[in-house]
């Protein structure tokens, strides 16, 4: 592609992904991965362009879109492309004067005239909010989270995600994070996470022979955090209440050394798939994939067969995933206030359903991909709140009984709780609580 081609493929995809996030469809890495899989003469150089230019659109998108509304600018991709270029490349926007088939049209006298109010424009008259790409929906939660320093933790969600690997030990000879750096890649190790490499730039997988051989998987040190703290060990029986495509559950297989069970629940058949495909991928052998109902008798039948039986049940419940917006941007315009109370109100009913199969003594975790309290330790207090028999157990003791290295400290409200934060920890954002029923 010429540069100029690169432009307006670029707003071709944008309008793709504003029509996404108006309708609420489609998210947006499944739009690129379509988008080029219709454009096969895209180069690699091509595609790394276009979708990092795309992504950062979607970072900034809030503070285009108070521009676009201050100079009362039409609300399209060619114009949020043209506010995004004056701010971040300027150069770029003479590309718009090439002549040729695929080049973007030539900017007209208007468009002229609003490149310069953007440039014009001083940062410091910008609402806070929108220079920080947060939702207005959104600003409460990180105010209840981060009080007067919520612009910092915005901030930091806006940057572009580390690659985060787990080694699979089941697969592994060896453990020893060492053995895989200076391969293909450089890697760093995980500050938290004692299985955890880091790669500080984007990393083609494809071209890591671990990778390909299932030795190393994909995986946010958050995530490994969180799969860590359940505390599984082998011969327990396990539950992953809402297992999805089964990261966690891989990782604690392998904690397990394939010894006990792991039931993987879900309601969707084609996440579970995907978990059955990894798990035959990374040699996890006893996890067992079963997808819930949504409701009613047949699911209460299924889950009725481990009342009491669990030695851990965690509960990765649906979220805002305001935790993980360093990957997934557009995930702020896929909810609402009233998305929220909706969620909140699933989590708490997916967490009482949950206990009902943890044997006493044993541990229920409840953990969310959310920065927002109303997710997280509202949920907790309403549970202990309503509940008997259940204590908090604090995530320090539960991670120097499991974790061979230094606990992070928490952004929690609830100090026995574990949240980390982009800002703190370089991590996405969870949430893990760990609930422990009386003997």
């Amino acid at each position: 592609m010429q540069p100029a081609a690169r432009i307006q493929s670029l707003i071709e995809l944008v309008e793709e992904i504003e029509a996404a996030i108006e309708t609420g469809t489609t998210p947006v890495d499944v739009l690129v991965g379509n988008y080029f899989r219709a454009r096969r003469y895209a180069g690699s150089k091509d595609r790394r362009y276009i979708t990092q230019a795309a992504y950062s659109i979607l970072r900034q998108r809030v503070s285009l879109l108070w521009y676009l509304n201050k100079t009362k600018t039409e609300r399209s991709a060619r114009p949020i492309v043209i506010a995004y270029l004056a701010l971040n490349d300027l150069d770029a926007l003479s590309l718009f004067a090439e002549e040729g088939a695929y080049a973007p049209d030539s900017l007209t006298d208007i468009e002229i005239a609003f490149v310069a109010a953007v440039q014009a424009q001083d940062i410091a008259d910008v609402p806070l909010a929108a220079q920080h790409n947060i939702p207005d929906w959104a600003i409460a939660g990180f105010e209840a989270r981060y009080g007067d320093t919520w612009p910092k933790a915005a901030l930091a969600l806006n940057q572009q995600a580390t690659v985060d690997l787990r080694i699979n030990s089941l697969k592994s000879k060896s453990a020893a994070r060492e053995s895989f750096h200076g391969k293909t890649v450089p890697l760093e190790n995980t500050p938290f996470s004692p299985m955890g490499l880091r790669s500080l730039k984007n990393v083609a997988l494809g071209g890591i022979d671990d990778f390909k051989r299932g030795l190393l998987e994909v995986q946010d040190e958050a995530a490994q955090i969180a799969s860590l703290l359940v505390g599984a060990e082998p011969g327990m029986q396990v539950v992953d209440f809402c297992a999805g495509a089964g990261g966690k559950s891989l990782t604690i297989a392998a904690q397990m050394e394939n010894k006990g069970q792991i039931y993987a629940f879900d309601i969707s058949a084609k996440r579970l798939d995907s978990c059955k495909k990894r798990a035959q991928r990374s040699g996890a052998r006893n996890i067992q994939v079963s997808q819930l109902p949504k409701e009613g008798e047949k699911r209460e039948a299924k889950l009725a067969s481990l009342a009491g039986l669990c030695d851990r049940v965690f509960v990765d419940a649906p979220c805002s995933g305001s935790g993980t917006w360093r990957r997934s941007p557009d995930q702020r315009w896929r909810q609402n206030t009233s998305g929220i109370s909706k969620l909140t109100k699933i989590q708490l009913e997916l967490l009482n359903e949950a206990s009902g199969l943890v044997r006493k003594g044993g541990r229920l975790i409840y953990m969310t991909c959310s920065v927002f309290p109303a997710e997280n330790e509202e949920i907790v207090t309403r549970f202990l709140k309503d509940s008997v028999g259940w204590k908090l157990v604090n995530y320090k003791s539960v991670w120097s009984a499991t974790v061979d290295t230094k606990a992070p400290e928490t952004r929690a409200l609830i100090p026995e709780t574990l949240q980390l934060s982009p800002e703190t920890h370089q991590t996405d954002g969870f949430f893990i609580a760990i609930f422990e029923l009386n003997a």
